[in-house]
């Protein structure tokens, strides 16, 4: 008997889809039936949402929808059975879900602060400057690795835009919490549409909404990219500068700069750039990992993400295909994929090393704990660092000048401190609210 079913959203109305697909978990069993909303159907959802955007939501309602969202019984689901389908979903451990309650819970409360702290300081008097929507309908490609990029299209809601989203393939879970949430807060009906499709439905939403954001890998991002409406959220290529002499205490924060949440995050560490033997440091990196504990995903003990087995091998052959004289594999177990007690399996985390600091395969980027260690060259400055989503220095406080000026570097971390903080006001990749607005003046007679 399948337990969960999602229909599509249109403006707070349900709309039943003949068109349904079976949503399985990574043990095989099947988790959800999920009714596919074709392109007519997102663009019926279009033109509603325009007729309804404005005046933005009381800023009260973000708090009572983050109390729903965080302890609250929504749809049906209590938090734990939440937590325990997306999990079972997505591969993700439970424990990255049952974070992300509190996490972004909080962080729907703080919406509206966090859309002003972002904004730069209004002039007053005869002359003022409103930064006010570009738009009035916002577009969401939504991705299925984690439940934290969800906070982002809060933004546009608490700007007085309607929100049309397309969730991942893996997670309708997180999409339809939150917006049953929104909704129970007291939400206007046509500010927020739910509607999962396929990739013709999200190039269409991304085509047709006024501004739209979109999260995929290359592919993805190589489709988008001409687009100047749409923000393009793709692979984080973050890295761990390791500009000292390695401690512990260094060696304990990047393997939880790598692993944290299972290491899907965009921010989660994936090259680290050392002044040591990159060989020994692959190797102190990888005796650590080889003490990681296999748990399926709904376990609340779990740490690594669980896959369909097709999944797996299919990871491990990209591995395979790096791996060469120039670039070898350090230290690991000798079975990378471990079948678990529920049918599901588990990636070993991987740590490969080079002592050459401009492999082509420094940036690659894997959902589960990867990382690529290489040397660092001083003389290359930020050269060596660019194209990194989150890059954390230790070791070289003078460095982070340099660093926060490389206009393909979009946050800079100062460790040991977590790349993935949130905070309102702080950008995660440039600012969405920057993106979502524009400087208007408004000029009144003295």
């Amino acid at each position: 008997m399948v337990a969960y079913e999602f229909q599509p959203i249109v403006c707070g109305d349900t709309w039943r889809s003949a068109d349904r697909v079976e949503l399985t978990g990574v043990d095989g069993s099947v988790l959800a039936l999920v009714g596919i909303a074709p392109p007519l159907l997102v663009n019926v959802a279009l033109r509603r949402a325009a007729e309804e955007a404005g005046t933005p939501p009381e800023s009260a309602l973000f708090g009572r929808a983050a109390e729903l969202y965080a302890v609250g019984t929504v749809a049906g689901l209590s938090p734990r059975d939440y937590c325990q389908a997306a999990a079972l979903a997505t591969g993700v451990p439970y424990s990255a879900y049952a974070r992300a309650l509190q996490t972004l819970g909080t962080g729907v409360a703080e919406v509206p602060s966090a859309v002003l702290a972002e904004l730069p300081a209004p002039l007053s008097g005869d002359f003022e400057v409103r930064h006010m929507p570009r738009g009035r309908t916002f577009g969401v490609v939504a991705p299925s690795n984690h439940p934290g990029p969800h906070l982002a299209w809060l933004h546009a809601l608490a700007l007085g835009y309607s929100v049309v989203i397309r969730p991942g393939s893996r997670d309708p879970f997180t999409p339809f919490r939150l917006a049953s949430a929104l909704f129970e807060a007291g939400l206007p009906a046509g500010r927020l549409s739910v509607l999962p499709g396929s990739y013709a439905s999200a190039d269409f939403l991304i085509s047709h909404a006024d501004l739209a954001l979109a999260y995929g890998g290359p592919d993805s991002m190589a489709r988008w990219s001409a687009a100047p409406s749409v923000a393009l959220r793709g692979p984080g290529r973050s890295k761990t500068l390791l500009a000292q002499t390695i401690d512990q205490q260094a060696l304990d924060f990047t393997c939880r700069a790598i692993a944290h949440d299972g290491g899907v995050l965009c921010t989660n560490t994936s090259a680290v750039l050392t002044i040591d033997d990159p060989f020994e440091i692959a190797s102190l990196i990888a005796m650590e990992f080889d003490k990681a504990p296999l748990y399926t995903a709904t376990d609340t003990r779990c740490v690594l993400p669980t896959f369909k087995r097709g999944q797996a091998e299919a990871l491990i052959r990209v591995v395979n295909a790096m791996t060469s004289s120039s670039l070898r594999r350090i230290g690991g177990v000798t079975d990378d994929i471990v079948e678990l007690d529920d049918g599901s399996v588990v990636v070993r985390p991987i740590v490969l090393a080079t002592d050459d600091p401009h492999h082509p395969a420094i940036g690659t980027e894997l959902p589960f704990p990867f990382a690529l260690v290489a040397s660092w060259d001083r003389a290359l400055g930020a050269a060596q660092l660019r194209n990194s989503l989150a890059l954390t220095v230790i070791g070289a406080p003078d460095l982070a000048e340099e660093v926060v000026r490389e206009p393909t570097i979009r946050r800079v971390v100062i460790g040991p401190a977590d790349p993935w903080a949130v905070h309102p006001g702080l950008p995660h990749d440039g600012s969405l609210v920057g993106f979502l607005t524009e400087a208007k003046a408004l000029i009144k007679s003295p």
